[in-house]
């Protein structure tokens, strides 16, 4: 009786460390989205880019596509091909509130610190490209003079 109980103990105890286990290896990252998709874009790997973008990202890159009569996955192809050989930028500052979180990627071309954005859909961090562009128009919408 005893060796029994013990018995589906241990197995109770393997089931829950597993399944932990298993959570513990599926938990995404900002910073490992980011990586990821850093390494997708240089292989052209166009499933891998779009696993670490968001919904909207892919959504703008659909209409950016169908405006230029490209498919989706040619525009990503062509997505920084020129910075294809260069090595993966730094990053800092990953921050997460929510579902939402933000990661500063260094911009070697004007040597600044870019800030990222991600959202989190179906319980993993996504590139929300989208709303990187809204944030940038936003800002030099906020630069520009008032033309009256």
């Amino acid at each position: 009786m005893k060796t029994r109980r013990i018995d589906t103990l241990c197995a109770a105890l393997a089931i829950v460390l597993a399944a932990s286990a298993c959570s513990l290896l599926n938990r995404s990252t900002p910073t490992a989205t980011f990586k990821a998709f850093y390494e997708a874009s240089n292989k052209k790997d166009v499933p891998g880019m779009k696993k670490a973008l968001s919904k909207g990202s892919l959504d703008m890159f659909d209409k950016l596509a169908k405006e230029q009569n490209k498919s989706t996955d040619d525009l990503l192809k062509s997505f920084d091909k020129e910075d294809k050989n260069q090595k993966m930028p730094e990053t800092r500052n990953e921050k997460i509130n929510g579902d939402t979180a933000t990661l500063e990627v260094k911009n070697d071309k004007t040597d600044k610190w870019d800030t990222l954005p991600f959202v989190k859909e179906n319980g993993e961090w996504k590139i929300a490209l989208d709303k990187f562009l809204e944030d940038l128009m936003k800002g030099l919408s906020d630069k520009l003079p008032d033309i009256k």
